[in-house]
């Protein structure tokens, strides 16, 4: 008896080791997509386009620079989810989404409505609630087409980095497939999406400025727009507006900023100002929020009215002029500048919400619900219908904590003497 009770106990761990990798696969037996872009096809179908790394394999150009290698791969198909058998065709590979970090809608998809592509792959069990979702001027192909980098081989680290610089410089909506999905949902709030573009390096000027004109300052910029030159055409800035599964407008690169100082997502920026006193020149100041927005509503009158406390903290990082703003007198006319240039513009973005899109993408919804005693009130009172109507108020403080590292103003001197600037 304790021959066979131990022959079986030998058997049982046996047969438990040998099957226990009976479902394993070799990581070079799968591919995984890191950006899938989704297009309108011929006959009603999807094209799909996913770009994917080269295993083991390193380039590096002229220059000698280390670019990240990748595969491009497009197909049409009836459905998102199909097109990942039809792709084996061309990389005679697996092609699994468990890695994707990015999905990109074209503007003509998304002003159409993004519905039944959400609805399409938001119960596939590969899909990742975590995905980032970009809506993009012109087609997604040429967008992914142009997501190159010459820093480093990883191409999964690139796209992550690429796609998360909103917390670094908020520029563009960190929307994520979960988020964006419950919004669309949503009773309380709307959609927004990170707004992309190709940039084909025409916004560049040449030459020099011409002198006396004040630099422009508080301009925002939609994607392809920024004056730039150099590698990867592709780029992320402004916001996606949507209302339901439609986009029905767009935030450029400062709105954005004011969005998310609102919505309480603003990590930090710096923004540039003309000096009241010397408008030709600047004030450079880095900003953030002192804590989380404040935000409270009633009715008055039968229309709703939202009140926003907003405290925002300024560290300065360049004054380009000898205006002595380090001194106390002048920290509170400081305060003001920031505090006038701050509000005018989130004034504007919340007025353009209500009265262009008719979109809350704020998130007052969740404030307003608390004057309602049941779920079905708010339901048939409708909230985002008399969103419009709504009257809001943003009271903004603002608190220059920092003046940089300089301690005082000094003058210039020169073979003349001391320079008055």
């Amino acid at each position: 008896m304790y021959r066979k009770i131990s022959l079986l106990l030998i058997f049982l761990m046996l047969f438990t080791v040998l099957t226990g990798c009976y479902d394993a696969v070799e990581i070079d037996d799968e591919v995984y997509p890191v950006m899938l872009g989704v297009d309108k096809g011929a006959n009603n179908k999807f094209r799909i386009t996913i770009q994917y790394s080269v295993y083991g394999a390193a380039n590096r150009n002229q220059e000698g620079t280390q670019r990240t290698q990748s595969n491009i791969a497009v197909i049409e198909a009836p459905s998102i989810i199909e097109s990942m058998e039809m792709f084996g065709q061309e990389i005679s590979r697996r092609i699994t989404l468990k890695h994707l970090k990015v999905i990109v809608f074209s503007e003509k998809i998304a002003v159409e409505g993004i519905e039944k592509y959400i609805l399409g792959i938001q119960r596939y069990r590969e899909m990742r609630n975590t995905v980032a979702i970009t809506v993009v001027k012109g087609e997604a192909q040429n967008f992914v087409r142009e997501n190159l980098s010459i820093i480093g081989e990883s191409l999964p680290k690139m796209v992550e980095l690429f796609f998360s610089q909103p917390l670094h410089n908020s520029y563009s909506a960190e929307e994520q497939f979960f988020d964006f999905y419950q919004s669309i949902l949503s009773s309380y709030k709307q959609p927004v999406a990170s707004y992309g573009g190709v940039n084909d390096y025409s916004n560049i000027g040449e030459g020099e400025n011409q002198k006396d004109i004040p630099p422009i300052t508080g301009k925002g910029y939609l994607p392809g727009e920024i004056p730039r030159k150099g590698s990867a055409k592709r780029e992320l800035s402004g916001t996606a507006v949507f209302n339901g599964d439609k986009m029905v407008g767009y935030l450029d690169s400062y709105e954005t900023r004011y969005y998310l100082l609102v919505e309480g997502k603003f990590r930090g920026a710096t923004i540039t100002i003309n000096d009241k006193y010397k408008p030709s020149t600047v004030i450079v100041a880095y900003i953030k929020l002192a804590r989380k927005p404040k935000v409270k509503a009633h009715f008055s009158a039968g229309k709703p009215v939202i009140d926003v406390n907003l405290k925002v903290e300024a560290d300065i990082v360049s004054i380009n002029n000898k205006t002595p703003y380090e001194k106390l007198y002048m920290i509170q006319d400081l305060n003001a500048q920031i505090k006038d240039f701050l509000s005018k513009g989130i004034n504007k973005t919340i007025e353009k919400t209500q009265k262009e899109y008719e979109s809350d993408i704020f998130g007052f919804g969740y404030h307003v619900v608390d004057n309602f005693k049941t779920i079905q009130e708010w339901e048939d009172y409708n909230w985002l219908s008399h969103y419009k109507d709504a009257k809001i108020n943003v009271n903004l403080t603002v608190n220059v904590r920092r003046m940089g590292a300089g301690f005082y103003t000094s003058d210039i001197w020169d073979s003349r003497g001391r320079v008055e600037k």
